[in-house]
């Protein structure tokens, strides 16, 4: 047994009252009258004090009743340990792995299943699966990710119940930060085969081969042909905007080993691979090549927003935004945004050419992207002419074989003791009050009966 409120104990304090009722017993002395009264004369009444403990079954009744009003204060209860060890849990399985993974676990597979866990789908929805389910044929096709599955788990799992996961812990398996489980986790990761993969891929107009082990992907490059530099022209009336723009094209222009050539706006029609319109005048829609990409600014109402802008190429990263244009009815994809999910760049394409309009400016004022790294990133697939690839310089292969270590996925390892211990709190309040009324009523029964008894000597 153990208390809730300890101090509640104080009250035993009140034990002093039967103490003070039943220990402490006053008599009247008794007068003797000796020889002649008249020669004694007439003394005072003398009085005796007798200390001792009186009616005392009635006394211990009293004291039981205050020491459980006490108790009562303190909130007793009682901890009773149970192991759940019957439906427990879900061994959560690909179902299209379903028979290799029963063989490479067959083992820890039987004994949680004896334990009374159910074996589902790890998929949405975790539909349940059985041993049969592996004579089928599935789709080899996954678009779901283990982040969002373990999201969905901790709405979805039992209260109380265990997930074992079989799965293995490759890193394109995963997206974002793991969500914290609400339920224990074990996580059972698959033996791998052949840790070492190579393959081929085109990228900034090279052809690389990657090579991929469960601690890293490496590439290398090969330059695949000459290809002709990139016209890029800026029209900048006033301002020094252009200044941000020059240095990310030369920084793409070194890195990529691509030629750019970037010439100032004259008017005249010069046949560009990109065009930056930075004014909100009207724009020229001629002397462009076929594929060309412009960006122009957006005229409109010029709004103070404490913001962030979101680029595809770096989603977890916050960029400060300070100034935009409003909004307006421009048709068009969203390609960048701000914090509350309203376009900052929209891409319109028409027969000839990719429009981008910008609803901000390229200037430290309105927002730091132009001191951020990810400017030139963000810029890499409008210059290069690819900006139709969400996933440009970002590959996931399916050959891929780096892992997620150990200790990035917050759970308990299948080394753990398997089942669950509960602790239940069972609460000692109601029982204390019954006995108390029971001696609550034994109480009044001793004391009507003394008084009874009293009246009865002295009738």
């Amino acid at each position: 047994m153990a208390l809730l409120y300890p101090i509640g104990l104080l009250a035993l304090a009140g034990l002093i009252v039967p103490v003070v009722i039943h220990l402490w017993n006053v008599k009247k002395g008794k007068v003797l009258k000796i020889g002649s009264i008249a020669l004694l004369g007439e003394n005072a009444t003398a009085s005796s004090k007798n200390i001792k403990i009186t009616d005392i079954l009635l006394f211990i009744v009293r004291c039981l009743i205050i020491t459980l009003i006490a108790f009562v204060l303190a909130q007793p209860y009682h901890t009773i340990t149970s192991s759940n060890r019957k439906n427990a849990g879900w061994i959560l399985i690909d179902k299209r792995q379903i028979g290799k993974v029963y063989e490479a676990s067959k083992p820890t597979i039987d004994s949680l299943m004896k334990l009374g866990f159910e074996m589902r789908d790890f998929n949405l929805g975790f539909a349940k699966i059985s041993l049969k389910d592996s004579t089928a044929e599935y789709s080899r096709t996954r678009s779901v990710s283990y982040t969002a599955l373990l999201k969905e788990l901790n709405t979805q799992i039992p209260s109380g119940y265990s997930a074992n996961v079989f799965a293995d812990r490759r890193l394109l398996h995963f997206e974002g930060n793991l969500p914290k489980p609400s339920f224990r986790l074990i996580w059972n990761d698959l033996p791998s085969g052949d840790t070492v993969k190579t393959w081929t891929t085109k990228f900034l107009a090279k052809i690389y081969e990657g090579k991929s082990i469960p601690t890293l992907t490496s590439y290398t490059s090969s330059l695949l042909q000459d290809l002709p530099p990139i016209n890029a022209v800026i029209y900048e009336p006033n301002g020094s905007d252009s200044k941000y723009i020059k240095a990310a094209l030369n920084a793409i222009a070194s890195f990529t080993k691509r030629s750019i050539k970037i010439d100032n706006w004259n008017g005249s029609s010069v046949k560009a691979d990109l065009l930056f319109w930075l004014s909100d005048k009207p724009v020229p829609l001629t002397g462009y090549k076929k594929g060309a990409s412009l960006i122009s600014y957006k005229k409109g109402k010029t709004i103070l927003v404490n913001s962030t802008l979101q680029i595809a190429s770096s989603p977890g990263q916050t960029l400060a935004l300070k100034k935009r244009i409003a909004v307006d009815d421009q048709k068009g994809t969203t390609v960048w945004e701000d914090g509350f999910g309203e376009p900052i760049l929209i891409k319109d394409t028409d027969a000839n050419f990719n429009h981008f309009y910008f609803y901000s400016r390229f200037n430290a004022e309105w927002t730091e992207l132009v001191w951020n790294e990810q400017f030139i990133k963000s810029l890499v697939p409008i210059v290069l002419g690819q900006p139709n690839d969400p996933n440009f310089g970002f590959e996931t292969h399916d050959a891929d074989q780096r892992i997620l270590a150990q200790q990035q996925i917050p759970t308990t390892y299948h080394n753990a003791t398997i089942g669950l211990t509960i602790n239940n709190r069972q609460d000692l309040k109601d029982w204390i009050w019954g006995i108390a009324f029971v001696l609550l009523i034994t109480e009044r029964v001793l004391s009507l009966s003394k008084k009874t008894s009293a009246d009865y000597g002295r009738g």
